[in-house]
């Protein structure tokens, strides 16, 4: 098999997040898949076995430095200001109206232009019950794997390797979009949400509608990966709205 030449090169960083994982073999696949796709790091929130065990270093194969060198926090909150993106997976998609269970494809990702100074973290839940919904809520984009069998539900490492090989094949797409302009980070991102949360709670709107519309335009923001400067732009934009209703109030 040929090496990749520099344009084929991966052009953001990447990293599988396990969150507590709980199958050494399970914990050892997935090392070896990070060397396969040249993944920045293997994070374990929380893991429920021993990561460096026997088995897990007899599924890496020549991958151990990924588990010699996982880095190991307690809750997925720890980390979520360290990426500037977090894509959760779930194996169930959800309905219309719950708008953080509505997931996008894995071929979505070349479509999503990521620009090259994104940190992404691919978030995997629990073998058993995956991510919890307040874990799915604390990322930015969900995706779901379809499958046409009648089980639904992937094993954990195989579920790695098609997330992984799809968001590889988008970051080697990315040197066509050429987007220069700095990457908006989580909390300059929040910011805004922070303030379009303080508009819809001074707005006559149905109340019970209130968290859905949020929902909606976190996911509309996210998913369009605004630069630096627009977040900022929004930011100045929604901030003259919110002090136009409190002098109205």
């Amino acid at each position: 098999m040929t090496s990749l030449t520099a344009s084929e090169k991966t052009l953001f960083d990447y990293s599988v997040i396990l969150v507590q994982p709980k199958i050494e073999g399970n914990i050892g696949a997935i090392a070896r898949l990070c060397n396969n796709y040249n993944a920045k790091n293997l994070i374990l929130i929380d893991p429920q076995v021993d990561h460096l065990s026997s088995e897990s270093r007899a599924r890496a194969m020549h991958s151990s430095k990924y588990l010699e060198n996982a880095k190991i926090y307690s809750t997925l909150s720890d980390i979520r200001e360290k990426y500037t993106t977090l894509i959760a997976t779930t194996a169930k998609a959800g309905e219309q109206y719950k708008i953080s269970r509505q997931p996008i494809l894995p071929w979505d990702f070349a479509e999503l232009e990521i620009p090259p100074d994104t940190k992404v973290g691919l978030v995997f839940g629990r073998e058993d019950i995956g991510l919890l919904n307040e874990e799915i809520d604390m990322c930015d984009i969900l995706v779901n794997v379809p499958l046409p069998g009648e089980h639904k539900v992937l094993n954990l490492s195989h579920a790695v390797a098609i997330l992984l090989h799809e968001l590889w094949k988008a970051s080697t797409n990315i040197e066509k979009i050429k987007k220069q302009e700095r990457m908006s980070s989580y909390s300059e991102r929040k910011v805004l949400f922070d303030e379009i949360e303080k508009i819809l709670a001074k707005i006559e709107y149905f109340e019970h509608k209130k968290p859905i519309v949020y929902k909606l335009i976190q996911k509309i923001i996210n998913r369009s990966f605004p630069n630096h400067q627009e977040i900022h732009g929004l930011i100045g934009f929604f901030k003259a709205i919110r002090r136009k209703l409190e002098k109205k109030c």
